[in-house]
């Protein structure tokens, strides 16, 4: 799937949105549940909808039908749950989701612990589609985020609830891998949101030398969210190495949190 083209009129569809239309004229939306407007099956007259499969999501731009999926060492792909697409990496869920009823309130609840301010600049090191950076920037002085997938940012550019991500005046988008990219920025954050892939997947993302770089470009007190998910909860999850593993690298943890599956902690 190519990146996305300069902005125009894209249709945005899934099997459902074209059986509904087949119904008969409907309130419908092509953009995944930003908006809604009446419609028919006319409207999506030349759009090859024999194409639109399973329960894949797919984008229209006038000449070709896309698939919203992608693939980067693994499959990665948007679907829609809840009325909100979300990104799944080899059938996994990218976005924390059971306890909540919005897709968005998991970046809303990591904002409200770290108390995001006008005066913070935050730190998140892991974009997937962005919900999380958009929701802090939406409080924050600044928020400078880094993504190593291709295939992931490919599809935040064709995601239209994530066109804030590189459109807001004060959102700093860096393509690579935050191991090698953290130690290279400048200034000193207030809030650092990390939210990375499972351990097998980004292993040197939950090693001390990792934590030691994130306090190295922190702001004396500066608060941190590690999200390590519900394996790490238990007595003998990887909460307690993490816990470990920050305490010597710069980091005191405050507490851990169950709704969010992480742990915040504070530089000391």
């Amino acid at each position: 799937m190519r990146q996305r083209m300069a902005p125009g009129k894209i249709i945005y569809l899934d099997k459902e949105v074209v059986e509904t239309l087949r119904k008969g004229t409907s309130t419908i939306s092509f953009d995944f549940g930003r908006t809604f407007r009446k419609a028919s099956l006319s409207d999506l007259e030349g759009i090859p909808l024999e194409g639109i499969k399973g329960d894949f999501l797919y984008a229209w731009d006038g000449r070709e039908l896309f698939k919203l999926a992608a693939f980067d060492e693994h499959l990665y792909r948007l679907r829609m749950l809840a009325g909100k697409p979300i990104l799944e990496i080899d059938g996994l869920r990218m976005h924390l989701v059971n306890e909540f009823k919005d897709v968005f309130d998991y970046s809303r609840e990591v904002c409200r612990l770290l108390q995001i301010g006008k005066g913070d600049t935050v730190l998140d090191t892991c974009t997937g589609l962005g919900y999380t950076a958009i929701a802090a920037s939406r409080l924050a002085k600044r928020v400078t985020t880094i993504e190593k997938s291709r295939a992931a940012l490919t599809l935040a550019e064709w995601n239209p609830w994530s066109m804030e991500l590189f459109h807001s005046n004060n959102i700093t988008m860096i393509r690579g891998d935050s191991y090698e990219e953290v130690p290279r920025l400048k200034g000193k954050f207030t809030k650092i949101i990390h939210d990375p892939p499972r351990f097998s997947r980004a292993g040197n993302l939950y090693s001390a030398e990792f934590y030691r770089r994130l306090a190295s470009v922190s702001a004396e007190g500066a608060l941190l969210f590690h999200y390590f998910g519900s394996l790490g909860m238990g007595r003998r999850g990887v909460s307690v190495e993490i816990r470990r593993r920050l305490a010597k690298s710069g980091w005191e943890v405050i507490n851990a949190n169950r709704l969010l599956q992480g742990c915040l902690a504070r530089k000391v």
